[in-house]
């Protein structure tokens, strides 16, 4: 499971989570303004679910990884 785990964070350390996550929010916010000025589509629904996926995609598997080996890229 260790492994898996280290497979999913790729060997990522927090700081690099952080910015993997403003990179992924500031994609979603140019796909949100796309959508409603070109497309003429509304996702602002969407939105919070998309966010918090990308949260528990960034920082759930280092979280993991920092419990159990006391790092959170796992090299420990």
């Amino acid at each position: 499971m260790i492994e898996k785990l280290r497979e999913i964070n790729g060997g990522r350390t927090l700081l690099m989570n952080v910015g993997v996550l403003f990179c992924i929010i500031i994609m979603l916010g140019l796909a949100n303004l796309i959508c409603r000025f070109v497309l003429k589509t509304d996702l602002t629904y969407l939105m919070p679910w998309l966010i918090g996926a990308a949260v528990v995609y960034c920082f759930g598997p280092a979280l993991a990884l920092w419990c159990l080996t006391g790092s959170p890229s796992g090299d420990a």
